[in-house]
Protein backbone atom coordinates (compact mmCIF):
# COMPACT_ATOMS: atom_id res chain seq x y z
CA UNK A 1 0.00 0.00 0.00
CA UNK A 2 2.86 2.11 0.75
CA UNK A 3 4.79 1.69 -2.61
CA UNK A 4 1.06 2.00 -4.56
CA UNK A 5 0.92 5.69 -2.44
CA UNK A 6 4.36 7.01 -3.39
CA UNK A 7 3.85 5.91 -7.06
CA UNK A 8 0.46 7.95 -7.26
CA UNK A 9 2.33 10.97 -5.69
CA UNK A 10 5.07 10.45 -8.17
CA UNK A 11 2.75 10.61 -10.85
CA UNK A 12 1.09 13.01 -9.92
CA UNK A 13 4.05 15.47 -9.32
CA UNK A 14 4.88 14.62 -12.42
CA UNK A 15 1.80 15.59 -14.63
CA UNK A 16 1.53 18.75 -12.28
CA UNK A 17 4.81 20.14 -13.48
CA UNK A 18 4.08 23.59 -15.34
CA UNK A 19 6.23 25.19 -17.34
CA UNK A 20 6.51 28.74 -17.66
CA UNK A 21 6.66 29.59 -21.72
CA UNK A 22 8.05 32.90 -23.22
CA UNK A 23 6.26 35.53 -24.63
CA UNK A 24 8.04 36.62 -27.45
CA UNK A 25 6.87 35.60 -30.62
CA UNK A 26 4.08 33.19 -29.13
CA UNK A 27 1.30 32.72 -31.89
CA UNK A 28 -1.35 30.91 -29.99
CA UNK A 29 -0.87 28.39 -26.99
CA UNK A 30 -3.83 26.10 -26.45
CA UNK A 31 -3.15 24.29 -22.46
CA UNK A 32 -5.52 23.34 -19.52
CA UNK A 33 -4.37 26.43 -17.64
CA UNK A 34 -4.84 29.40 -17.21
CA UNK A 35 -8.11 29.59 -19.79
CA UNK A 36 -8.15 26.16 -21.19
CA UNK A 37 -9.21 22.97 -20.26
CA UNK A 38 -9.63 22.78 -16.79
CA UNK A 39 -12.75 21.48 -13.95
CA UNK A 40 -12.70 25.16 -12.32
CA UNK A 41 -14.24 26.44 -15.99
CA UNK A 42 -14.89 22.82 -17.40
CA UNK A 43 -14.25 22.63 -21.41
CA UNK A 44 -12.74 25.87 -23.14
CA UNK A 45 -10.99 25.68 -25.80
CA UNK A 46 -9.48 29.19 -26.01
CA UNK A 47 -5.85 30.55 -27.19
CA UNK A 48 -4.52 32.67 -24.44
CA UNK A 49 -2.62 34.63 -26.81
CA UNK A 50 -5.45 36.05 -28.77
CA UNK A 51 -8.44 34.35 -26.92
CA UNK A 52 -8.94 32.57 -29.95
CA UNK A 53 -11.81 29.97 -29.33
CA UNK A 54 -10.53 25.97 -31.03
CA UNK A 55 -12.26 24.68 -34.34
CA UNK A 56 -13.66 21.78 -34.75
CA UNK A 57 -12.97 21.05 -38.67
CA UNK A 58 -14.81 18.63 -40.92
CA UNK A 59 -12.13 18.02 -44.39
CA UNK A 60 -14.59 16.34 -46.68
CA UNK A 61 -17.49 19.15 -46.42
CA UNK A 62 -14.46 22.09 -45.99
CA UNK A 63 -16.52 23.74 -43.10
CA UNK A 64 -15.15 25.09 -39.75
CA UNK A 65 -17.51 25.68 -36.52
CA UNK A 66 -16.42 26.54 -33.12
CA UNK A 67 -15.28 23.67 -30.79
CA UNK A 68 -18.45 22.66 -28.20
CA UNK A 69 -17.21 23.12 -24.34
CA UNK A 70 -15.69 19.56 -23.64
CA UNK A 71 -17.55 17.51 -20.47
CA UNK A 72 -16.23 16.95 -17.24
CA UNK A 73 -14.61 13.23 -17.80
CA UNK A 74 -13.00 12.81 -14.30
CA UNK A 75 -11.52 15.03 -11.48
CA UNK A 76 -8.06 14.06 -12.19
CA UNK A 77 -7.75 14.15 -15.89
CA UNK A 78 -7.02 17.69 -17.40
CA UNK A 79 -6.17 18.53 -21.31
CA UNK A 80 -7.92 18.81 -24.55
CA UNK A 81 -9.43 15.38 -25.42
CA UNK A 82 -8.98 14.60 -29.24
CA UNK A 83 -12.61 13.32 -29.53
CA UNK A 84 -13.09 15.07 -32.73
CA UNK A 85 -10.71 16.86 -35.66
CA UNK A 86 -9.49 20.16 -34.25
CA UNK A 87 -8.25 23.28 -36.50
CA UNK A 88 -6.46 25.93 -34.75
CA UNK A 89 -7.61 29.33 -37.09
CA UNK A 90 -4.12 30.63 -37.41
CA UNK A 91 -1.95 30.71 -40.53
CA UNK A 92 1.21 29.10 -39.68
CA UNK A 93 2.44 28.81 -43.28
CA UNK A 94 6.03 29.84 -43.80
CA UNK A 95 5.36 32.97 -46.14
CA UNK A 96 3.12 34.41 -43.35
CA UNK A 97 4.74 32.91 -39.82
CA UNK A 98 8.91 33.80 -41.09
CA UNK A 99 11.57 30.95 -41.72
CA UNK A 100 11.96 29.42 -38.74
CA UNK A 101 9.24 27.88 -36.27
CA UNK A 102 8.53 26.58 -33.32
CA UNK A 103 5.89 23.77 -31.96
CA UNK A 104 5.79 22.16 -28.59
CA UNK A 105 3.20 19.65 -27.86
CA UNK A 106 2.72 17.91 -24.09
CA UNK A 107 0.37 15.04 -25.18
CA UNK A 108 -0.61 12.00 -23.58
CA UNK A 109 -2.11 8.52 -25.38
CA UNK A 110 -3.98 5.75 -22.86
CA UNK A 111 -3.58 3.24 -25.60
CA UNK A 112 -0.73 1.39 -27.92
CA UNK A 113 -2.22 1.75 -31.79
CA UNK A 114 -0.31 3.31 -34.91
CA UNK A 115 -1.53 6.65 -34.97
CA UNK A 116 -0.48 9.41 -37.18
CA UNK A 117 -0.65 12.85 -35.33
CA UNK A 118 -1.23 14.14 -32.71
CA UNK A 119 -1.13 17.06 -34.59
CA UNK A 120 -0.46 17.54 -38.11
CA UNK A 121 -0.14 20.47 -41.15
CA UNK A 122 -3.14 21.06 -43.78
CA UNK A 123 -4.90 23.30 -46.15
CA UNK A 124 -8.92 23.26 -46.04
CA UNK A 125 -10.08 21.26 -47.79
CA UNK A 126 -7.25 18.51 -48.73
CA UNK A 127 -7.72 14.71 -48.18
CA UNK A 128 -5.20 13.48 -45.14
CA UNK A 129 -3.46 11.39 -47.12
CA UNK A 130 -1.96 14.60 -48.03
CA UNK A 131 -1.13 16.33 -44.52
CA UNK A 132 1.96 16.75 -43.43
CA UNK A 133 2.77 14.99 -40.22
CA UNK A 134 5.75 15.99 -38.19
CA UNK A 135 5.62 13.49 -36.10
CA UNK A 136 3.47 10.32 -35.06
CA UNK A 137 2.91 7.31 -32.76
CA UNK A 138 3.05 3.89 -32.85
CA UNK A 139 1.49 0.86 -31.03
CA UNK A 140 4.94 0.00 -28.97
CA UNK A 141 4.42 3.29 -27.61
CA UNK A 142 7.37 4.81 -29.53
CA UNK A 143 7.24 8.54 -31.20
CA UNK A 144 8.36 7.67 -34.87
CA UNK A 145 10.24 10.27 -37.00
CA UNK A 146 10.89 10.18 -40.88
CA UNK A 147 13.48 12.49 -43.06
CA UNK A 148 16.69 12.89 -45.02
CA UNK A 149 20.14 12.50 -42.95
CA UNK A 150 21.15 15.80 -45.77
CA UNK A 151 19.20 17.89 -48.20
CA UNK A 152 20.66 16.24 -51.04
CA UNK A 153 19.99 12.53 -50.15
CA UNK A 154 17.03 10.15 -51.85
CA UNK A 155 17.10 8.15 -49.19
CA UNK A 156 13.91 8.33 -46.09
CA UNK A 157 15.76 6.99 -42.76
CA UNK A 158 13.65 6.14 -40.02
CA UNK A 159 13.91 6.75 -36.25
CA UNK A 160 11.72 5.91 -32.98
CA UNK A 161 12.20 6.81 -29.83
CA UNK A 162 10.44 5.47 -26.99
CA UNK A 163 8.91 7.41 -23.87
CA UNK A 164 10.60 6.56 -21.19
CA UNK A 165 9.20 4.54 -18.72
CA UNK A 166 8.99 7.23 -15.49
CA UNK A 167 7.04 9.88 -18.37
CA UNK A 168 5.30 7.48 -20.64
CA UNK A 169 1.33 9.20 -19.86
CA UNK A 170 2.87 12.43 -20.68
CA UNK A 171 5.29 13.03 -23.71
CA UNK A 172 6.77 16.35 -24.52
CA UNK A 173 8.24 17.37 -27.76
CA UNK A 174 9.97 20.43 -28.79
CA UNK A 175 9.96 20.94 -33.03
CA UNK A 176 12.11 23.32 -34.57
CA UNK A 177 11.55 23.68 -38.55
CA UNK A 178 12.94 25.69 -41.13
CA UNK A 179 11.64 26.78 -44.59
CA UNK A 180 14.26 24.90 -46.43
CA UNK A 181 13.19 21.50 -44.49
CA UNK A 182 15.53 21.38 -41.82
CA UNK A 183 14.06 20.01 -38.61
CA UNK A 184 15.41 19.36 -35.16
CA UNK A 185 13.46 17.61 -32.89
CA UNK A 186 13.78 17.64 -28.75
CA UNK A 187 13.00 14.73 -26.45
CA UNK A 188 13.33 14.38 -22.64
CA UNK A 189 16.56 13.03 -23.46
CA UNK A 190 17.03 12.93 -27.24
CA UNK A 191 17.63 15.24 -29.73
CA UNK A 192 17.50 14.49 -33.81
CA UNK A 193 17.38 16.52 -36.83
CA UNK A 194 16.75 15.74 -40.56
CA UNK A 195 15.47 17.20 -43.56
CA UNK A 196 11.55 17.07 -44.64
CA UNK A 197 10.78 19.84 -47.54
CA UNK A 198 6.97 18.23 -47.23
CA UNK A 199 5.47 21.35 -46.72
CA UNK A 200 7.24 23.49 -49.05
CA UNK A 201 7.40 21.48 -51.95
CA UNK A 202 3.77 20.65 -51.70
CA UNK A 203 1.55 22.24 -54.50
CA UNK A 204 -0.19 24.42 -51.38
CA UNK A 205 1.96 25.24 -48.80
CA UNK A 206 -0.11 23.89 -45.98
CA UNK A 207 -0.97 27.17 -43.45
CA UNK A 208 -3.02 25.51 -41.15
CA UNK A 209 -2.63 23.22 -37.90
CA UNK A 210 -4.80 20.53 -36.73
CA UNK A 211 -5.26 18.24 -34.09
CA UNK A 212 -6.40 14.89 -35.15
CA UNK A 213 -8.92 12.72 -33.17
CA UNK A 214 -7.93 10.16 -31.07
CA UNK A 215 -10.71 8.73 -28.13
CA UNK A 216 -7.71 7.55 -25.86
CA UNK A 217 -5.44 10.62 -26.44
CA UNK A 218 -5.45 14.22 -25.08
CA UNK A 219 -2.95 17.35 -25.73
CA UNK A 220 -2.39 18.92 -22.45
CA UNK A 221 -0.05 21.83 -23.80
CA UNK A 222 -0.02 23.22 -27.38
CA UNK A 223 2.54 26.23 -27.85
CA UNK A 224 3.44 27.66 -31.19
CA UNK A 225 6.05 30.51 -31.94
CA UNK A 226 7.44 32.27 -35.11
CA UNK A 227 10.97 31.88 -33.85
CA UNK A 228 13.31 29.30 -32.17
CA UNK A 229 13.66 29.42 -28.73
CA UNK A 230 16.62 30.51 -26.83
CA UNK A 231 19.22 28.01 -25.35
CA UNK A 232 18.09 29.35 -21.94
CA UNK A 233 14.58 29.45 -23.13
CA UNK A 234 14.68 25.33 -24.16
CA UNK A 235 16.07 24.88 -20.98
CA UNK A 236 13.41 25.73 -19.40
CA UNK A 237 10.62 24.24 -21.34
CA UNK A 238 12.52 20.86 -21.73
CA UNK A 239 13.85 20.23 -18.37
CA UNK A 240 10.46 19.74 -17.32
CA UNK A 241 10.22 16.39 -19.52
CA UNK A 242 13.28 14.73 -18.25
CA UNK A 243 14.03 12.30 -15.76
CA UNK A 244 15.26 14.33 -13.04
CA UNK A 245 14.66 17.83 -14.71
CA UNK A 246 13.56 19.52 -11.30
CA UNK A 247 16.78 20.28 -10.55
CA UNK A 248 19.45 23.12 -11.90
CA UNK A 249 22.30 21.06 -12.01
CA UNK A 250 20.71 17.73 -13.08
CA UNK A 251 19.66 18.24 -16.90
CA UNK A 252 21.61 18.97 -20.25
CA UNK A 253 19.66 20.24 -23.33
CA UNK A 254 20.61 17.06 -25.29
CA UNK A 255 22.51 17.78 -28.21
CA UNK A 256 20.96 17.21 -32.09
CA UNK A 257 22.02 13.55 -33.77
CA UNK A 258 21.79 13.05 -37.55
CA UNK A 259 18.66 11.26 -38.10
CA UNK A 260 19.84 7.31 -38.90
CA UNK A 261 17.87 4.19 -39.97
CA UNK A 262 16.66 2.93 -36.25
CA UNK A 263 13.41 0.64 -36.83
CA UNK A 264 12.23 -1.96 -34.83
CA UNK A 265 9.73 -4.72 -35.93
CA UNK A 266 6.13 -4.23 -35.08
CA UNK A 267 5.89 -6.91 -32.57
CA UNK A 268 8.23 -6.43 -30.06
CA UNK A 269 9.51 -9.22 -28.05
CA UNK A 270 7.91 -10.72 -25.07
CA UNK A 271 9.31 -8.59 -22.26
CA UNK A 272 12.18 -6.62 -24.00
CA UNK A 273 10.39 -3.41 -22.40
CA UNK A 274 9.69 -4.39 -18.72
CA UNK A 275 11.40 -1.88 -16.54
CA UNK A 276 13.78 -3.37 -13.93
CA UNK A 277 11.11 -3.67 -10.94
CA UNK A 278 8.94 -6.13 -13.48
CA UNK A 279 12.33 -7.82 -14.10
CA UNK A 280 13.64 -7.82 -10.36
CA UNK A 281 9.91 -8.77 -9.38
CA UNK A 282 9.37 -11.77 -12.18
CA UNK A 283 13.06 -13.37 -11.47
CA UNK A 284 12.25 -13.19 -7.43
CA UNK A 285 8.92 -14.99 -7.81
CA UNK A 286 10.39 -17.59 -10.77
CA UNK A 287 13.18 -18.40 -8.36
CA UNK A 288 11.46 -18.66 -5.15
CA UNK A 289 9.34 -21.23 -6.78
CA UNK A 290 11.82 -23.21 -7.97
CA UNK A 291 13.12 -23.58 -4.98
CA UNK A 292 9.76 -24.46 -3.52
CA UNK A 293 9.96 -27.14 -6.40
CA UNK A 294 13.19 -28.39 -5.81
CA UNK A 295 12.31 -29.38 -1.90
CA UNK A 296 9.10 -30.81 -2.32
CA UNK A 297 10.41 -33.12 -4.92
CA UNK A 298 13.79 -34.01 -3.78
CA UNK A 299 14.37 -33.95 0.02
CA UNK A 300 10.79 -34.18 0.57
CA UNK A 301 10.02 -36.18 -2.05
CA UNK A 302 7.03 -38.67 -1.20
CA UNK A 303 5.73 -36.32 1.94
CA UNK A 304 1.77 -34.81 1.45
CA UNK A 305 1.85 -31.57 1.00
CA UNK A 306 -0.65 -28.76 2.02
CA UNK A 307 -1.48 -24.91 0.78
CA UNK A 308 -0.61 -22.94 3.51
CA UNK A 309 -1.01 -19.48 1.86
CA UNK A 310 -3.92 -17.25 1.33
CA UNK A 311 -6.42 -17.71 -1.18
CA UNK A 312 -7.75 -13.99 -0.50
CA UNK A 313 -4.13 -12.58 -1.51
CA UNK A 314 -4.11 -14.80 -4.40
CA UNK A 315 -7.98 -12.89 -6.00
CA UNK A 316 -6.65 -9.57 -4.64
CA UNK A 317 -3.54 -10.15 -6.94
CA UNK A 318 -6.00 -11.02 -9.90
CA UNK A 319 -8.02 -8.37 -9.39
CA UNK A 320 -5.43 -5.60 -8.90
CA UNK A 321 -3.43 -7.54 -12.06
CA UNK A 322 -6.83 -6.83 -14.17
CA UNK A 323 -7.32 -3.45 -13.13
CA UNK A 324 -2.87 -2.53 -14.26
CA UNK A 325 -3.67 -4.43 -17.16
CA UNK A 326 -6.94 -2.83 -18.43
CA UNK A 327 -7.76 0.09 -16.68
CA UNK A 328 -3.67 1.93 -15.86
CA UNK A 329 -2.25 2.66 -19.78
CA UNK A 330 1.45 2.32 -19.65
CA UNK A 331 4.77 1.35 -21.75
CA UNK A 332 4.94 -2.33 -20.31
CA UNK A 333 4.50 -4.68 -22.61
CA UNK A 334 2.55 -7.64 -22.70
CA UNK A 335 2.20 -7.46 -18.79
CA UNK A 336 -0.52 -10.11 -18.02
CA UNK A 337 2.79 -12.39 -18.99
CA UNK A 338 4.55 -10.51 -15.69
CA UNK A 339 1.16 -10.80 -13.05
CA UNK A 340 0.37 -14.65 -14.05
CA UNK A 341 4.26 -15.35 -13.61
CA UNK A 342 3.94 -13.76 -9.71
CA UNK A 343 0.46 -15.06 -9.22
CA UNK A 344 1.48 -18.82 -9.89
CA UNK A 345 5.02 -17.70 -8.09
CA UNK A 346 2.95 -17.31 -4.85
CA UNK A 347 0.77 -19.86 -5.30
CA UNK A 348 3.48 -22.57 -6.01
CA UNK A 349 5.53 -21.48 -3.05
CA UNK A 350 2.64 -21.49 -0.51
CA UNK A 351 2.53 -25.58 0.05
CA UNK A 352 4.15 -27.05 3.07
CA UNK A 353 4.67 -30.70 4.35
CA UNK A 354 2.08 -32.07 6.01
CA UNK A 355 2.60 -36.00 6.53
CA UNK A 356 -0.40 -36.39 9.08
CA UNK A 357 -3.11 -34.12 7.32
CA UNK A 358 -3.03 -32.27 10.60
CA UNK A 359 -2.61 -28.60 8.94
CA UNK A 360 -5.32 -29.75 6.15
CA UNK A 361 -7.99 -30.81 8.73
CA UNK A 362 -6.88 -27.95 11.31
CA UNK A 363 -8.13 -25.43 8.28
CA UNK A 364 -11.71 -23.74 8.84
CA UNK A 365 -14.73 -24.34 6.34
CA UNK A 366 -17.69 -22.08 6.19
CA UNK A 367 -21.09 -23.73 4.73
CA UNK A 368 -22.81 -20.36 2.58
CA UNK A 369 -25.06 -22.55 0.27
CA UNK A 370 -27.97 -21.66 2.81
CA UNK A 371 -27.72 -17.64 2.41
CA UNK A 372 -30.08 -15.93 1.25
CA UNK A 373 -30.31 -13.90 -2.11
CA UNK A 374 -29.88 -10.61 -0.85
CA UNK A 375 -26.80 -11.17 1.65
CA UNK A 376 -25.10 -12.94 -1.76
CA UNK A 377 -25.78 -9.58 -3.52
CA UNK A 378 -24.05 -7.73 -0.26
CA UNK A 379 -20.82 -10.12 -0.20
CA UNK A 380 -20.39 -9.75 -3.98
CA UNK A 381 -20.56 -5.84 -3.84
CA UNK A 382 -18.50 -5.51 -0.64
CA UNK A 383 -15.90 -7.97 -1.75
CA UNK A 384 -15.84 -6.58 -5.43
CA UNK A 385 -15.43 -3.25 -3.44
CA UNK A 386 -12.56 -4.33 -1.33
CA UNK A 387 -11.18 -6.53 -4.71
CA UNK A 388 -10.72 -2.48 -6.52
CA UNK A 389 -9.37 -0.73 -3.81
CA UNK A 390 -6.89 -3.27 -2.50
CA UNK A 391 -6.34 -5.51 -5.35
CA UNK A 392 -3.73 -3.04 -6.89
CA UNK A 393 -1.40 -2.47 -3.61
CA UNK A 394 -1.61 -6.38 -3.30
CA UNK A 395 -0.53 -7.00 -7.02
CA UNK A 396 2.28 -4.62 -6.82
CA UNK A 397 3.35 -6.03 -3.33
CA UNK A 398 3.10 -9.55 -4.63
CA UNK A 399 7.11 -10.17 -5.01
CA UNK A 400 7.39 -9.26 -1.28
CA UNK A 401 4.93 -11.17 0.49
CA UNK A 402 5.84 -14.29 -1.79
CA UNK A 403 9.39 -13.58 -0.46
CA UNK A 404 7.84 -13.30 2.99
CA UNK A 405 5.68 -16.40 2.27
CA UNK A 406 9.17 -18.36 1.01
CA UNK A 407 10.86 -17.81 4.19
CA UNK A 408 8.12 -18.96 6.27
CA UNK A 409 7.39 -22.00 4.81
CA UNK A 410 10.99 -22.88 4.08
CA UNK A 411 11.19 -22.91 8.11
CA UNK A 412 8.45 -25.11 8.59
CA UNK A 413 9.78 -27.49 6.06
CA UNK A 414 13.01 -27.80 7.75
CA UNK A 415 11.01 -28.09 11.06
CA UNK A 416 9.01 -31.06 9.71
CA UNK A 417 11.93 -32.72 7.78
CA UNK A 418 13.98 -32.67 11.55
CA UNK A 419 10.98 -34.05 12.89
CA UNK A 420 10.56 -36.53 10.70
CA UNK A 421 14.42 -37.45 10.92
CA UNK A 422 14.12 -38.35 14.83
CA UNK A 423 10.57 -39.98 14.10
CA UNK A 424 8.92 -43.38 12.94
CA UNK A 425 6.40 -41.59 9.65
CA UNK A 426 4.14 -44.15 9.85
CA UNK A 427 2.87 -42.75 13.99
CA UNK A 428 0.66 -39.82 12.67
CA UNK A 429 -0.38 -38.97 15.99
CA UNK A 430 2.66 -37.45 16.85
CA UNK A 431 2.64 -35.22 14.21
CA UNK A 432 0.23 -33.34 16.12
CA UNK A 433 2.85 -32.45 18.63
CA UNK A 434 2.93 -28.34 19.30
CA UNK A 435 7.12 -28.37 17.87
CA UNK A 436 4.92 -28.19 14.49
CA UNK A 437 3.38 -24.86 15.99
CA UNK A 438 0.25 -25.80 13.67
CA UNK A 439 -1.22 -21.77 14.64
CA UNK A 440 1.58 -21.49 11.46
CA UNK A 441 -0.95 -23.08 8.87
Amino acid sequence: MILTICLMLMALSVSAQKVTFPQKGKLFHYAPYPRGVSFENPGELLDEVKLMPMQCYDFERDSVWKAPRQKKISSDERGIWLDKLYMVDADVSFAKAGPQQSLYVAFTIDKGKDYPGPVAFVRRGEQPSEWYYPFRYNKNREIRFEGRANPADSAVCAAQWRIPELYQELCRILVEMEKDGKTTVYLADTALVFYDAARTEAAEEPDRLVLCPFSDGRIYELVYYNRFLSDKEKYEVLRRGAPDGDGDDQYTIPTPQVIQNNVETDEAPIGIHWSRGFWIGITLSILLALISLYVRFSPMKGVPYTFNGSWIIIGLAVAGALFYIYLVPSAQDNKYLYYISIIVGYWLVCYVPDPTGYRQASKKTYDLSKLPGCVWLVIIVVVGSLAYMFGPAVSALLPMITLFMFCKNMWLTFETRQYLKNNVYEEPENMADDSLDADRS
